[in-house]
């Protein structure tokens, strides 16, 4: 059953927030629970089985505690493509990746960029965002109609340029506040970055395939 991360007890919330960082440092296999515990001062090393029943309903919760933000800004931009009757790749891919850089503060995206990064190759039966399917119904429509808009690309390419599109936005996000500074001679603010960001994701999906029209 979904809960809300406010819906949590506050060791709970300490537990999904080490394990969100901690996790976008070292990758899903990179890190133990018991360090994962550690790390959110609590000394019962079966303090995320007591709270989330195993390892992948940890990482259900921890991915999902970011989700209603990201729902409610995808579910506007749904709303004025409806309203437009645009479901073009560009509109549904600014709907797609933009809510990740606007509905939520730098720090709280940073870490869900880098988790977000660790379970992208997690296979797709497993992967939280598939298993969120019920309550995220605005994300998945989406998705179906940026898979519509290309409906021209076989179904592994579509999959495998999303993956890279969505790797490429979400690693933009590590950059800012570390080897990144916003200046006139570069990117003269966070907004421009991620536009230029998007631009990239947007170019990786709309590159012809075959490449250069000549299927081999």
């Amino acid at each position: 059953m979904f809960r809300q991360f406010h819906d949590f007890p506050p060791i709970a919330q300490r537990l999904l927030l080490a394990g969100e960082r901690l996790y976008g440092q070292h990758g899903i296999d990179g890190v133990s629970l018991r360090q994962i515990v550690a790390a959110a001062g609590q000394a019962n090393n079966n303090a995320i089985p007591l709270h989330f029943g195993s390892k992948s309903g940890f990482i259900q919760a921890i991915s999902e505690m970011r989700l209603p933000p990201l729902e409610s800004a995808r579910r506007v931009l749904l709303d004025e493509a409806h309203s437009d009757e645009d479901f073009g790749a560009r509109r549904m891919l600014r709907a797609w990746l933009m809510p990740l850089a606007t509905a939520m503060n730098p720090l709280d995206f940073e870490h869900f960029a880098r988790f977000t990064l660790a379970v992208l190759h997690v296979e797709p039966e497993q992967h939280p965002f598939l298993k969120s399917a019920d309550i995220s119904p605005a994300s998945i429509e989406v998705v179906k109609r940026l898979k519509h808009a290309l409906s021209h690309l076989p179904e592994d390419v579509f999959n495998r340029r999303c993956v890279l599109a969505c790797n490429l936005f979400l690693s933009s996000a590590s950059q800012v506040g570390g080897k990144l500074r916003f200046s006139r001679e570069g990117y003269p603010s966070r907004q421009l970055y991620f536009e230029d960001m998007f631009e990239a994701a947007l170019a990786v999906l709309l590159t012809p395939f075959p490449p250069n029209g000549r299927p081999d």
